[in-house]
């Protein structure tokens, strides 16, 4: 009897200490609401957004050395990345361009096409975190291809944190690709 009852003890321990999911999504700012008459020109689709496979899961990834990775399993993100990178992108190009029309979708034969694979989307061992990759912008025939490599200072500790750090860092890689586009 005294052995079942130690045992119940120590399962209901084991079950009381099982980590809390915690879910992140990355702070957006709300996008302008654009004209109908922008539809009439330029427009950019964002194709595709393309993740290493280290940035696949739905934890959110940290580096723990110069050579290994680990994806949280209680810090998760609430959509997947993709879907968050993909209407972050959207919604800061929306309001750097004002005169394009940013989508995830064509919504016409020829459009520009922007297309991003990201290599590192993550937080670092010595308190860096990294949003690297290159983006591929198609115009007609001209392709032009930049590599980024955002390294950030995280401020504070925790997940929290190193998701608004993460979102600093993509949208500086908006901005650049921004100014990119400006320039054509």
């Amino acid at each position: 009897m005294r052995y079942l009852l130690s045992l119940f003890v120590l399962m209901l321990a084991a079950c009381s200490s099982v980590p809390e999911k915690m879910y992140y999504q990355l702070p957006m700012k709300s996008s302008k609401v654009q004209n109908v008459e922008v539809m009439s020109k330029n427009q950019v689709w964002l194709q595709r957004i393309m993740l290493s496979d280290v940035l696949t899961s739905n934890g959110i990834t940290y580096q723990t050395s110069d050579v290994s990775y680990s994806n949280a399993s209680t810090h998760l993100w609430a959509s997947p990345l993709e879907q968050q990178l993909g209407q972050s992108m959207v919604s800061e190009l929306s309001t750097a361009l004002p005169e394009q029309l940013v989508s995830l979708q064509a919504l016409q034969n020829s459009p520009d096409t922007l297309d991003i694979t990201l290599t590192a989307f993550n937080g670092r061992y010595d308190g860096i975190v990294l949003v690297q990759g290159f983006w591929t912008f198609t115009q007609g025939k001209e392709v032009t291809r930049r590599n980024f490599d955002v390294q950030l200072e995280q401020k504070e500790d925790g997940y929290p944190e190193l998701v608004r750090t993460l979102a600093l860092g993509w949208q500086q890689v908006a901005d650049g690709i921004a100014k990119e586009v400006i320039e054509r």
